[in-house]
């Protein structure tokens, strides 16, 4: 069972890592998110080195029987102790996070020097990568070893347990309630595991084997861990999709305010912002898309600004008549009366006829509210939506920069 399961988490813990790994750099001083990586690393590593495999190859380089055991363990300790660090840092101030986090890391490494400490006096004699807890449960060295791991597992998953439910309870973001129910979820699932390592301590006083628990024992102990893991990444994949679904919708508005776009540059060219291709911080700049979609809403809005002085009051008053009869109002109606205003700005701009002074008008959709940074491009892409579908397809060379 552990050889099925432990490759399982694996993968699980090396995803999680990934996910994490992108969002450390933006982050290097949030100790928490390093804590929280430090968990998904040190989970991989515990489960790395208890599959047969890699047991038999450590034991086989370094010349010591079993010592996959002290590595796994002192792993899952030391992640125990780097999820309460991320507890304590999402629920308390810095002052007092930092000095919990400095308890927490001191009481993990006392039990880790313990448990390397214990290991060292045992004298195995055969590597046991399948059954090395029943093989020793005889040896009071081992019963010392063991009880001094189990205690320290299940303290931990109890505290993680209620320390992610209570700080679920306060927590006012959806993502990061539903990654603590699940986190604790997965830590009360491993009491399964602990309960049997705690009989395998008792049991031989008794002559009893747990042999038959051992399945049921690895089981609740790797399933409990990829729920645990599982739940830590909820809020971050949740962040990482929102990005994923801004960055889209970016590309699209970028390309969907091209006809606007190209309504104003092919009349009055000089809207286009200039471009050093020799500066290496500008061509980096201009492959984000975030970039290139402000650039190409400040380059519509100058364009504006040129053919402002060609608005009709007539042109708005006739487009608003027409439109408020096909049921525009609102935002949609400034929006469908902006995109006239503008194809007939353009025309009276080509023939050079200026308005009366008297006969000057604005934009209908002159200072839209907004409160998003993607309002303002959602304002453009609505009166891109009401340019004529024939514009839209007018060709027209368009520099490679824009």
């Amino acid at each position: 069972m552990k050889d099925l399961l432990h490759p399982i988490s694996l993968v699980v813990a090396v995803l999680g890592l990934l996910c994490l790994l992108r969002d450390i750099p933006a982050r290097r001083r949030d100790t928490a998110t390093t804590a929280l990586a430090s968990v998904f690393l040190l989970s991989g590593l515990s489960f790395l080195f208890s599959i047969t495999p890699m047991w038999d190859y450590l034991d086989r380089v370094l010349g010591t029987v079993n010592l996959s055991v002290p590595l796994a363990q002192s792993c899952v300790i030391a992640l125990i102790a780097c999820q309460q660090v991320v507890l304590t840092y999402w629920g308390s101030p810095p002052d007092i996070a930092r000095r919990r986090a400095r308890a927490w890391l001191g009481a993990g490494l006392a039990v880790i020097a313990g448990l390397l400490v214990l290991f060292a006096l045992l004298t195995p004699s055969a590597t046991r990568p399948i059954d090395f807890t029943l093989y020793y449960a005889h040896d009071h060295v081992y019963a010392a070893y063991l009880t001094l791991y189990v205690t320290a597992y299940t303290i931990g998953e109890v505290l993680l347990a209620r320390g992610c439910w209570r700080l679920a309870r306060r927590n006012k973001r959806v993502s990061v309630r539903v990654g603590l129910r699940v986190v604790a979820l997965g830590a009360a699932v491993t009491f399964g595991y602990s309960g049997v390592r705690t009989g395998n301590v008792i049991a031989p006083a008794f002559g009893i084997s747990l042999a038959g628990w051992e399945s049921f024992a690895w089981t609740c102990g790797d399933v409990g861990a990829m729920l645990t893991l599982i739940g830590w990444l909820v809020p971050t994949i949740t962040d990482q999709a929102k990005n994923v679904r801004y960055w889209i919708k970016q590309h699209l508005s970028h390309y969907r305010l091209r006809p606007l776009w190209l309504a104003f540059s092919s009349e009055a060219p000089e809207i286009r912002l200039p471009v050093d291709h020799g500066d290496p911080a500008q061509r980096r700049r201009l492959r984000s898309i975030g970039f290139k979609l402000y650039r190409r809403a400040v380059e519509i809005r100058d364009g504006r600004f040129v053919i402002r002085q060609y608005l009709e009051v007539g042109v708005r008053e006739s487009s608003e008549a027409h439109h408020r009869a096909q049921g525009l109002s609102g935002e949609e109606l400034n929006a469908a009366v902006t995109a006239d205003q503008i194809l007939a700005g353009i025309a009276a701009r080509k023939t050079g006829e200026h308005p009366h002074p008297e006969q000057l008008t604005d934009f209908a959709d002159t200072d839209p509210e907004t409160s998003q940074p993607m309002d303002d491009i959602d304002a453009l892409l609505a009166v891109a939506r009401h340019l004529p579908r024939q514009r839209a397809r007018t060709p027209h060379p368009e520099r490679a920069s824009a």
